[in-house]
């Protein structure tokens, strides 16, 4: 594959390169465009045959002046998570892996020229990414979240004793997709999932003013619905970003750490 990287220096470039993205998806259009980010040098553009592959918008987000962020967009993976409705995460084909190097090393061309010290990036495709950071030889810089679940449902048990809790479905949709905890006082908490086969998907869990021992029972009460209403699903995974009450909820519920994600750095 022939992978030509372009440096686009307009600010609309995200969102143009957005609607190309969409085009031919039955999901329709992407939402309003949001502003460009803050201190955008320009996106990286990667075609093959005139075909976008993807792109990377280069910017200082500060505090650290020296240091530019670099965001990605595969148009593989994008188009995948748009149809089916979740991050499934995938490990990434080599063809992928070979227009993300590119997407980053232009970044990198583009940081390094405008004087910054520091490329850096969050990991979303846990394997992908860290393949990449190893090919630049970039560090990892600090977590920024984890996966936890369990791939095997059926001998699925909370690790330790819950609180009994009040929950119900929520206003819309399937009932056995989401659930809601019911408090007496201003607390609130909602999970809410896709399936894609025999697999569970939950991108979010919502909550405020509750407890984590609470939280793990709306988890585990979510798991035994799942278990009664759709008995296919077997595996059941929970995306928690730097969420200190989540994470010791999802471990009282029994599901154990099975991905991490990575903030990484290179030096330029």
């Amino acid at each position: 594959m022939d992978i030509v990287v372009d440096f686009d220096q307009d600010p609309s470039a995200g969102e143009r390169l957005a609607r190309e993205l969409y085009a031919g998806l039955p999901a329709g259009g992407p939402a309003p465009g949001a502003d460009p980010p803050h201190g955008l040098l320009g996106t990286a553009v990667a075609r093959a045959d005139g075909a976008l592959l993807g792109w990377a918008p280069v910017y200082c987000a500060g505090p650290e002046t020296d240091v530019a962020t670099v965001q990605r967009v595969l148009v593989a993976l994008e188009r995948e998570r748009i149809v089916s409705g979740h991050n499934a995460e995938p490990d990434g084909t080599d063809d992928e892996e070979a227009v993300l190097l590119r997407l980053f090393r232009r970044a990198a061309d583009e940081a390094r020229a405008a004087g910054f010290a520091m490329l850096q990036w969050s990991d979303t495709e846990a394997e992908l990414d860290a393949r990449v950071a190893a090919e630049l030889e970039a560090s990892v810089h600090r977590e920024i979240g984890r996966k936890w679940g369990s791939s095997a449902l059926d001998r699925w048990k909370p690790r330790t004793a819950l609180p009994a809790v009040r929950t119900q479905p929520p206003a819309s949709g399937p009932g056995w997709q989401g659930l809601e905890l019911l408090t007496p006082g201003g607390g609130a908490a909602r999970i809410a999932a896709v399936v894609s086969g025999d697999e569970m998907y939950v991108e979010k869990v919502g909550h405020h003013g509750i407890e984590a021992p609470e939280l793990g029972a709306l988890v585990a009460e979510f798991i035994v619905q799942v278990r009664r209403v759709h008995p296919s699903v077997v595996s059941l995974q929970v995306r928690e970003s730097a969420d200190d009450v989540l994470a010791a909820a999802l471990k009282a519920a029994g599901l154990r750490i099975s991905h991490r994600w990575w903030e990484y750095r290179l030096a330029l």
